[in-house]
């Protein structure tokens, strides 16, 4: 069968216009349904004709072409948009020398893409939200694929690695696009979920040297969402989105990904990662090493570390949990049936625990069997941490320094010498 869409049809003119199908299943289905180029490679061709007289499929197109289609059109107006031709159209597929009928379906992409979800969130909100998505790997391209999911519609991504062959069988993108730049594959993996999404990529690593570029792309988001492996990128991040009043969601995975943990920063309201950093140094250090790259930066001279980076099934909770946090960020204020959970996400820091791992805190927990308090493994858990008054970013640091040391800071009004010049 050929599936085409009726916005495709709607942009189509008058006469033949020269298109390429996608071919799945060795020629069982022919599918057109956005104009977006990606890995479309069977030539095709839409002719639109006034009036009833019969044309053969072999009387129009080009030479090469595997797929034809003819479309009656509803108005005589040459040069004009063709209107949507509903079931006017026939469509032929070339098999050896003889042009096939077969049979065809029009789908109105843009109206039924999100048709199931509309019942829940109830409003189309998320479409004209825009987020921040830095760091694509395991946990980062499982979340923007999941955001293009619920709704979201315009993304910057920001990352300057490519996939490897190691990370495919944890990232969202497969083996043809190893050699990619991340931010480029999962563009075409947004756009293959959503073809009217509005992405933007930096190909960059975030650095003290890009700051003030990787500010201006903050400033125009409604909410950025940092998993980089390192520490530097992460603490600029920060301080950039406190800065820009911009809220944040932090998310990565323990070693081995025996667990993970997401921090949302909400600026001047909740803890930012300085302060996580401070207050927490353990939890904060408790990274996934997924990669040389991390391995060397935690290694001793002495003592090389080992990559063990965790399953996909072990970082997906922590991938969800960051998704809904997000959509529950941008729905405020917006009724929804989702409100209820405003209620229940309302802590900055939120733990997750896969296993009972040797060598960690939680080794001897009690397992989960049919337990109903404590801590257990398999579960999401609130943790409520104050700001640190002092922090350097989101707190009054002169202050608060000034305060432990008994010292008094002048007044900004007053000269430092006492004098009345």
């Amino acid at each position: 069968m050929i599936v085409i869409s009726g916005e495709v049809l709607q942009q189509a003119r008058e006469g033949t216009n020269n298109v390429f199908f996608l071919c799945w299943d060795n020629g069982d289905v022919y599918s057109l349904l956005s104009d977006e180029d990606f890995t479309r490679t069977v030539p095709g061709t839409l002719y639109f004709v006034n009036g009833q007289e019969e044309i053969p499929a072999s009387a129009i197109g080009k030479a090469d072409d595997r797929v034809r289609m003819i479309f009656r059109c509803l108005t005589p107006n040459p040069g004009q948009p063709a209107p949507e031709p509903s079931t006017r159209g026939s469509g032929y597929v070339l098999h050896g020398a003889k042009w096939e009928q077969t049979p065809v379906e029009i789908v109105p992409v843009r109206a039924e893409l999100f048709s199931r979800i509309g019942g829940l969130l109830e409003t189309d909100v998320l479409a004209k939200k825009r987020v921040l998505v830095i760091g694509l790997g395991s946990v980062g391209s499982h979340i923007a694929l999941e955001l293009t999911k619920s709704g979201i519609t315009r993304f910057d991504l920001i990352d300057h690695d490519r996939l490897e062959v190691a990370n495919v069988v944890r990232h969202v993108a497969g083996l043809s696009d190893v050699g990619r730049y991340k931010t480029k594959a999962m563009a075409q993996l947004i756009k293959e979920k959503n073809p009217y999404a509005e992405i933007r990529t930096l190909e960059e690593p975030v650095s003290w040297g890009n700051t003030e570029e990787v500010r201006k792309i903050v400033r125009g988001i409604d909410i950025v969402v940092c998993v980089t492996d390192n520490r530097p990128s992460r603490l600029i991040i920060n301080r950039l989105c406190v800065e820009e009043n911009r809220p944040c969601v932090f998310a990565g995975a323990f070693l081995r990904a025996y667990g993970g943990q997401v921090l949302f920063v909400r600026p001047h309201v909740s803890l930012c990662y300085q302060c996580f950093c401070a207050l927490l140094p353990e939890q904060a250090g408790d990274e996934e090493i997924s990669n040389p790259e991390q391995a060397e930066r935690v290694a001793y001279a002495d003592k090389p570390v080992a990559i063990e980076p965790g399953l996909s099934t072990d970082i997906a909770p922590i991938s969800l949990m960051v998704v809904k946090l997000v959509i529950q960020e941008l729905l405020k204020r917006t009724e929804t049936t989702l409100r209820s959970l405003d209620d229940d996400l309302v802590a900055p820091w939120y733990l997750w625990l896969n296993r009972r791992d040797p060598g960690t805190q939680y080794e001897k927990l009690e397992p989960l069997g049919f337990g109903l308090g404590g801590l257990r493994i398999l579960r999401w858990y609130g943790v409520d941490i104050k700001r640190d008054p002092g922090c350097p970013v989101c707190g009054d640091f002169e202050s608060e320094l000034a305060k432990q040391r008994g010292l008094q800071l002048p007044n900004a009004c007053e000269p430092l010498n006492g004098s009345k010049g």
